[in-house]
């Protein structure tokens, strides 16, 4: 059977008529060949115009909660982690824990070779022992001095009686010199007693020479004592200040050999162990570490790292959960407890760390775990929601749509499409909350697409049918 050219036209015309003619499908809604053929039937066609069924794909609204949330990577660590090392050096003696032990507070992690240390304390131990031996002896020679000093104020006064008598007594030697001469000059005396008056005040006045001499080396003696007195006292004051700084140096020796034993500042749990035994830690200006201790693994933290544009809408208190390769399909609640101002700038990529806090009291979680968060930024709770792909659908030869009025399309009852406005709430990767819905209401149909277009038909090599 061949068709002519018109033929086939007016068959194609009076198949968009009347789609069971022939038994071919009516052109599907929109395209071009059915736009030209309705330009041939009709003079215009109106925007809403009316669509056969299963043009565009549909979907019900729902009725529940969404959550906006802000996807991250981290890592799962300890709430407070002590890095525990030594302040000497020395060679590591002994070990006496490893990797993931529980210790207490005090509790021996490591100890260096004493025995050097044990020397200095012996050392500083004698040094005290001089100082106080030191002491003693100053003291007793303070004392000593102080004695010689009393006994030789003590003899002034017996030598300044000595003088004195002395020189009363020369007194009376020149009285009775000055008699004899006067009687010697009436000759009323010998020659002999004259000369023995002479010679009586000649030695009256040797002997006050002799007492006022031996009073002035009295006096030079106190002097002397005096100032002995002084210099002992001054080195008594430098013995007692020796033994409270060697009482010091032998504490810091025995702080240094308590510190030969390496100790656990807190409870908790070795998550690390840097050293080994027979391993020499050298002296430098870092103490270096020796273990890591986790004070408390049943509550962990994960620090996430949030992009620029995402960080303004993280506060703390916001719940967010996570997951972890080592538990597939396992989801782990978090909240957040610390937003850090500090930025991490990586190959021109600004981050910022978030800190969430999570319970882990069943112990799957261990330090290091990567960790991809889900923080919930805003929830709307018991709220319609269509997806995403409603609001960003647009019929053909409509204008785009204004993001400022945002709207969905459904089907009115004559099958055009309509426009219903709405005003959106939180959105999540492919909902979208709807606080305001208009005349929608929970199963309600809406537009997401447009179906694609079925195959054409063809009839001797002619395509009928749109």
């Amino acid at each position: 059977m061949t068709l002519g050219f018109a033929a086939v036209t007016a068959f194609a015309l009076l198949s968009y008529v009347n789609p069971e003619v022939g038994g071919f499908r009516a052109a599907p809604h929109g395209s071009p060949a059915a736009a030209a053929a309705q330009e041939d039937v009709k003079e215009a066609a109106k925007v809403a115009t009316p669509a056969p069924e299963g043009h565009f794909l549909t979907t019900p609204v729902q009725r529940g909660s969404l959550e906006q949330v802000i996807t991250a990577t981290g890592t799962v660590q300890p709430v407070d982690t002590v890095e525990v090392g030594s302040q000497l050096a020395g060679q590591i003696a002994k070990l006496y824990v490893d990797f993931n032990d529980r210790v207490r507070l005090g509790e021996p992690l490591a100890e260096l070779d004493p025995r050097s240390f044990l020397a200095k304390v012996e050392e500083n131990r004698a040094a005290l022992a001089m100082a106080v031996a030191s002491v003693t002896v100053q003291q007793a020679r303070l004392d000593r001095v102080r004695v010689d000093l009393d006994n030789a104020r003590g003899n002034k006064a017996v030598l300044q009686a000595k003088l004195e008598s002395a020189q009363a007594v020369q007194l009376a030697a020149e009285r009775n010199l000055e008699r004899k001469v006067a009687l010697r000059s009436r000759e009323v005396t010998s020659a002999a007693a004259l000369e023995e008056a002479q010679t009586d005040l000649a030695a009256r006045k040797a002997q006050t020479r002799e007492a006022s001499t031996l009073l002035d080396l009295n006096g030079f003696a106190v002097e002397a004592a005096v100032a002995e007195v002084r210099r002992l006292e001054a080195e008594l004051t430098q013995a007692r200040a020796a033994v409270p700084q060697r009482q010091a140096s032998l504490r810091g020796a025995e702080i240094d050999l308590d510190r030969t034993v390496i100790r656990a500042p807190t409870d908790g749990v070795v998550v690390g162990r840097f050293v080994n035994q027979g391993q020499t830690l050298a002296a430098g200006l870092e103490v270096r570490t020796a273990f890591n201790i986790a004070k408390n693994l049943a509550e962990m933290e994960v620090h996430a790292r949030v992009d620029e544009t995402d960080i303004g809408r993280v506060a703390a208190g916001q719940r967010a959960t996570f997951g972890v390769d080592a538990y597939p399909g396992r989801r782990f609640e978090a909240v957040v407890r610390q937003v850090r101002k500090a930025p991490l700038v990586t190959q021109n990529v600004v981050t910022y760390t978030v800190v969430l806090k999570t319970d882990n009291r069943d112990g799957l979680l261990l330090p290091g775990m990567t960790a991809l968060v889900k923080l919930t930024i805003h929830k709307d709770a018991d709220v319609l929601k269509v997806p995403l792909a409603a609001l960003r659908f647009s019929p053909e030869g409509m204008a785009p749509r204004d993001p400022a009025a945002p709207a969905v399309w459904v089907r009115a009852p004559d099958g055009r499409l309509e426009p219903v406005r709405v005003e959106i709430g939180a959105t999540s990767a492919d909902l979208v909350a709807l606080r305001a819905a208009g005349r929608l209401a929970e199963g309600s149909e809406v537009v997401v697409g447009q179906a694609e277009a079925p195959a054409g038909r063809r009839l001797f090599g002619v395509r009928l049918g749109f």
